[in-house]
C-alpha cells in the first residue's frame, strides 16, 4: 500500500471507532430475566427467615444464660435498628445481600455474647461478685471479640476493594454489621446486665444453671 492509502485507511477506522462502527459480529451467549413479582418474593422471603432466625436466637440465648440472655437479647433489637439506620443515612439498597450480611452481623453479635457470659460464668463460679463477675467477664473476653471482629472485618474490605456489583454491596452491609454488633455486645450488653444487677436482681438462678 502507498502512505496515501494507508492514511486513508488509518482515517476511516478512525472515524469507524469513534462512531462505534466496526464491524464485529455479536452473538448472545446467555440471557437472564427477573421479573420484579420474583425480587419482591425473593427479598420478602429473606426479611421473614431473618425474623424466625432472630426470634430463634433471642429464645435460644434466653433459656442458655436467663438474664444475660435477655440483656444479649435486648442488645441484639437496638442492634437492628441502629443498622437500619446507618443503611439508611449511606442511602444503601436492601438487597438479598445486604441482607446476609446483617444476618451474618447477627451471628457475631451473638457469638461475642457467647464468649462474654461464658467468661462470666467462669467468674461467678470463682466465688466474685456478680458486679465483679460482669466486669471480668467482659475484660477475659474482649481480646476473642477483637480478634474475631478484625478478621471479619479485613475480609469484609477485601470484598469490598476487589468485588464488583453485589458483592461490594454485601462487603458494606457486613462492615457495617460486625463495627455495630460489637459496639452492642462489648458496651450495650454490659451496661444491661450491670443495670439488672445495679435493680436488684441478685438471685444466683437469674444468671447460671
Amino acid at each position: 500500500l502507498s502512505a496515501e492509502e494507508s492514511q486513508k485507511q488509518s482515517q476511516e477506522l478512525a472515524l469507524l471507532i469513534q462512531s462505534g462502527a466496526l464491524p464485529l459480529d455479536i452473538e448472545e451467549s446467555e440471557t437472564r430475566a427477573i421479573s420484579a413479582t420474583l425480587g419482591f418474593e425473593a427479598i420478602d422471603g429473606a426479611v421473614i427467615a431473618g425474623i424466625v432466625g432472630l426470634c430463634l436466637v433471642v429464645l435460644f440465648m434466653i433459656i442458655m444464660y436467663r438474664l444475660p440472655g435477655v440483656a444479649a437479647s435486648m442488645a441484639l433489637s437496638i442492634y437492628v435498628l441502629i443498622v437500619f439506620y446507618a443503611l439508611a443515612i449511606f442511602n444503601a439498597q436492601l438487597t438479598l445481600q445486604g441482607i446476609a450480611g446483617i444476618l451474618l452481623g447477627i451471628g457475631m453479635a451473638v457469638d461475642a455474647n457467647v464468649i462474654i457470659f461464658e467468661r462470666f460464668r467462669e467468674e461467678y463460679k470463682l466465688g466474685r461478685t456478680l458486679n465483679n463477675a460482669v466486669k471480668f467477664g467482659f475484660k477475659n473476653a474482649f481480646s476473642s471479640i477483637i480478634d474475631s471482629n478484625v478478621t471479619t472485618v479485613i475480609a469484609a474490605v477485601v470484598l469490598l476493594i476487589f468485588g464488583t456489583g453485589s458483592i461490594k454491596g454485601f462487603a458494606s452491609t457486613l462492615i457495617i454489621s460486625v463495627v455495630v454488633s460489637f459496639f452492642t455486645a462489648t458496651f450495650i450488653t454490659r451496661w444491661l446486665l450491670k443495670s439488672f444487677v445495679n435493680l436488684g436482681f441478685t438471685k444466683k438462678w437469674l444468671y447460671t444453671r
